[in-house]
C-alpha cells in the first residue's frame, strides 16, 4: 500500500522536474514558450496537466542535436589532416572533435586579440595623434620644428587611401589635423615637420614571422610603427585592397611628416625645411593641435572586417605601450594571454605568438575560439563586428545564394597548410550557434573550405526533429 500511495507523488515529481528542465532550456534558447501560444483570447488547453508535450525543447533538443551530429559527421569525416570542430549554443555543446586539441589558427587569431583589446581598453577607447612644439606660435609664426606625435592610431589615413575599400569604415583623416594648426592662424613654421613614432619600438614586423612576411615579399602587413599613415604604404592600387600591390615607406614616420608637410603647404602655410623623422625634446610641450581616432571597437570592426593584419599588429604594441616605456610585440604578446586567463577562458596549450595570426607559432583550440564568441561581456561586441556572408569583407563572396547567405557572422582564416573559420549562425529557426572549425592539413585548400561551407549548410535548419509547435500543448477553441 506505501509503494502504491507513493507512486502518484513520483510522477508527480518527475513531471514537474521535466517541466523546470523544459523552462530552462527554453530560457537558454532564447526561446519563452508563450511565443508558440495561438494568438486567439479564447483557446481552451486540451492537453492534459501531465502531458509530456508540455516540455518541448527539453523533448526537441536530443533528437535535434542528433540529427545535427549525425550529418556533421559525414563531413567531418572528409576533413584531412589535424581538424578541430566546436559547435555551442548559450554554453550548450551540440557537436565536437577534438574541440580541446591545439591548432594553427591562421587569422581567427584576431579573435583572441579583439576580446583582449576590449577588455585591456574598452569598446570606446580612442588613441590620439598630437602637433607640438617648443614655443607658442607669435604673429602666426612658429619658430623651430613642428612635431608630429604617433599616437598609435591604425586608421590615421589620407581619404584617397581609405575610400578605396569596399567596406565603408570610420578612419582618422590627416586632413582634418592639418586644419587645425591651419585654423589656429599658423601661416609659417620656420623649421621641418618631424614625425616621431616613439611610442613603440622600430622593428618593423614580428620577428618571429616566415622571412616572406618580415621582408615584405608578400607584403601581409605595413611596416609597423606608432605614426603609422596609410598603414605605412606610399603607394597602393586605387581599386584592389590587396596589400600585394602597395609600396612599404621605409621610414613610415618621416612618410607621415611628408604627408602633413605637403598637406599645410597646400593649405597656405610655408614649412622652411624638409620633413624628417626623430624623438621630439622634452621642451617640446606646445599643443598646436591633437585628433582623436575613431573608438576602439570601430577599430575592431576595420580589423576583423577586412583581415587587416597591419592594425592587428599596431594594436599589438599599443597593449604594450599602455604599460610599458615602449610598446613592443612581445609586450603585447603576454598582455593578451593575461587578459584571457584573468576573463576565465579555457587556455590549455594555446600559444600566443602574434595578433594577426600570421605566425605559425600560434596555437589556439576550438573550445576557446566558440567561448570568446559564446560568452563573457565583451562577446556580443565581438559578434557584431565580424563580417557577413555574403555582404561584408571576407565574406562577401562566401556562401552566395545559399540559405546561409546573410546569416553568418565569421572570421576566416587562411595559410598554407591551414583554413579556418568561427563565429555564428541565426537559423531558421531563430536560435544562434556559436562554431569554430580550424583544419591543418597538406592538400587542397577549396577542397577544405567547400566542405566547412557544408558544415555551415547544416547549421542552418538546426533544429531538424519535431517542431516545437507539433511538441506544444494542443489548443481548441
Amino acid at each position: 500500500m506505501i509503494r502504491k500511495s507513493v507512486f502518484p507523488f513520483l510522477l508527480l515529481f518527475v513531471t514537474v522536474f521535466a517541466w523546470f528542465n523544459a523552462a530552462s532550456l527554453d530560457r537558454q534558447s532564447g526561446k519563452d514558450f508563450q511565443n508558440f501560444l495561438p494568438a486567439e483570447k479564447d483557446s481552451t488547453l486540451a492537453t492534459p496537466l501531465f502531458s509530456a508535450r508540455r516540455v518541448p525543447v527539453f523533448l526537441q533538443a536530443p533528437i535535434a542535436d542528433k540529427e545535427l551530429k549525425t550529418e556533421l559527421e559525414k563531413i567531418v569525416a572528409q576533413l584531412p589532416g589535424l581538424s578541430c570542430v566546436n559547435v555551442l549554443e548559450d554554453g550548450r555543446v551540440i557537436y565536437e572533435r577534438l574541440s580541446n586539441e591545439p591548432v594553427v589558427p591562421a587569422s581567427t587569431q584576431k579573435l583572441l586579440t579583439a576580446i583582449a583589446l576590449l577588455d585591456v581598453f574598452g569598446p570606446d577607447h580612442k588613441f590620439t595623434t598630437r602637433v607640438l612644439s617648443k614655443t607658442q606660435p607669435v604673429n602666426g609664426l612658429i619658430e623651430g620644428d613642428l612635431w608630429l606625435i604617433g599616437g598609435g592610431d591604425p586608421l590615421l589615413m589620407t581619404a584617397k587611401y581609405a575610400e578605396r575599400y569596399k567596406d565603408p569604415f570610420p578612419y582618422t583623416n590627416i586632413k582634418d589635423l592639418v586644419m587645425l594648426v591651419v585654423s589656429d592662424g599658423i601661416n609659417e613654421i620656420r623649421g621641418a615637420v618631424v614625425g616621431d613614432e616613439s611610442l613603440f619600438d622600430e622593428k618593423r614586423f614580428v620577428e618571429t614571422w616566415p622571412e616572406r612576411f618580415r621582408h615584405t615579399d608578400q607584403k601581409q602587413s605595413g611596416p609597423l610603427s606608432a605614426l603609422s599613415l596609410n598603414a605605412g604604404f606610399t603607394r597602393w592600387d586605387p581599386i584592389k585592397e590587396s596589400n600585394g600591390f602597395n609600396t612599404p615607406a621605409d621610414d613610415p614616420a618621416k612618410y607621415a611628416a611628408d604627408v602633413f608637410e605637403e598637406l599645410l603647404e597646400d593649405n597656405g602655410i610655408e614649412v622652411e625645411e624638409g620633413a624628417k623623422s626623430g624623438l621630439a625634446p622634452d621642451d617640446a610641450f606646445f599643443e598646436i593641435a591633437r585628433i582623436d581616432s575613431p573608438s576602439m571597437l570601430e577599430i575592431i570592426s576595420k580589423m576583423l572586417l577586412g583581415s587587416d593584419n597591419t592594425t592587428a599588429e599596431i594594436l599589438l604594441k599599443g597593449l604594450s605601450a599602455r604599460f610599458e616605456a615602449q610598446g613592443t610585440s612581445l609586450g603585447g604578446i603576454n598582455i593578451v594571454a593575461d587578459s584571457l586567463n584573468k576573463s576565465g577562458y579555457q587556455m590549455d596549450g594555446v600559444v600566443i605568438a602574434d595578433a594577426s595570426g600570421l605566425d605559425y607559432g600560434n596555437r589556439v583550440t576550438c573550445m576557446l575560439l566558440t567561448e570568446l564568441l559564446d560568452k563573457g561581456i565583451y562577446s556580443s561586441d565581438l559578434k557584431q563586428s565580424l563580417p557577413v556572408t555574403g555582404e561584408t569583407g571576407t565574406l562577401r563572396k562566401r556562401l552566395v545564394e545559399t540559405p546561409a547567405e546573410g546569416r553568418v557572422r565569421g572570421k576566416t582564416g587562411s595559410l598554407n597548410g591551414v583554413i579556418s573559420l568561427a563565429g555564428t549562425v541565426d537559423t531558421i529557426f531563430d536560435r544562434n550557434l556559436s562554431f569554430a572549425f580550424v583544419t591543418n592539413f597538406d592538400g587542397e585548400k577549396n577542397r577544405i573550405r567547400s566542405l566547412h561551407d557544408q558544415i555551415i549548410l547544416e547549421f542552418i535548419e538546426y533544429p531538424k526533429g519535431p517542431s516545437l509547435e507539433v511538441l506544444a500543448p494542443i489548443y481548441v477553441k
